[in-house]
């Protein structure tokens, strides 16, 4: 694997060693994270439920990993926030997807200081009943999507997003539960995207290869296992 990154690090949970592997294999510095005792066991090291980067230079996170990355990350202000834990929907404050000058969301259980945040810079904030929101989209680029969740893609072709709607089911989590496909992917450089196993082995793959292709994005994928949900990373 290799890619001309447009991202020199990211924060992933320290558990997920094959994605941290191929994550540096591609050029990107792994920023990890531990889990939190207050999370399920399938979640508890997620970079999308623990954290979310919410402009160039802030990053919320939840206040078991706070300062642990202030430590680690010193060009970044790190906002802690407090119980993030299951069931949900308290795990969810910080599964939100900033696009743009919009944030996708299911505004009852975003966190206060996302909220706050929001209304100091003027952020439109796009409301869904789905709580995983970040977990469900595969983002392209600030305005086109994958993904499995009927009302995002439905909500977001109102706003004019460019949406490729997949089926649900296909993505790994854990012997209880389906991943989703934001959480088992990321954009790790200008024309390429990471995902977390073999993306041949979904049925929607060449609906997917061709939506990439639109973007001049291809896929970069270990083909000896399956598709994972890890939570994906943030990239700084």
């Amino acid at each position: 694997m290799s890619a001309a990154s447009i991202y020199s690090r990211c924060i992933i949970g320290s558990k997920y060693i094959d994605e941290i592997n191929e994550l540096t294999s591609l050029g990107i510095e792994c920023i990890t994270i531990n889990a939190s005792p207050d999370l399920e066991k399938e979640i508890n090291s997620h970079a999308d439920i623990l954290c979310c980067r919410a402009s160039d230079n802030i990053i919320f996170a939840d206040n078991s990993i706070a300062g642990e990355l202030s430590k680690k990350i010193k060009d970044y202000s790190i906002i802690p926030v407090n119980d993030i834990k299951s069931p949900y929907p308290g795990d969810v404050k910080l599964n939100v997807a900033f696009l743009g000058n919009n944030i996708i969301c299911n505004s009852k259980y975003i966190a206060k200081e996302i909220s706050d945040f929001c209304n100091l810079n003027n952020i439109q904030i796009i409301k869904t009943k789905q709580g995983y929101t970040k977990c469900n989209l595969c983002v392209l680029n600030e305005k086109a999507v994958i993904t499995e969740d009927n009302g995002l893609a439905y909500l977001l072709k109102n706003y004019q997003f460019n949406v490729l709607k997949i089926q649900p089911g296909f993505v790994h989590l854990s012997d209880k539960h389906y991943g989703f496909i934001g959480g088992a992917s990321g954009k790790v450089s200008e024309h390429q995207m990471y995902f977390s196993g073999d993306l041949r082995k979904h049925p929607d793959y060449e609906e997917i290869l061709s939506f990439l292709n639109k973007y001049n994005i291809k896929p970069v994928f270990n083909k000896n296992r399956q598709l994972n949900d890890f939570g994906g990373f943030i990239p700084l």
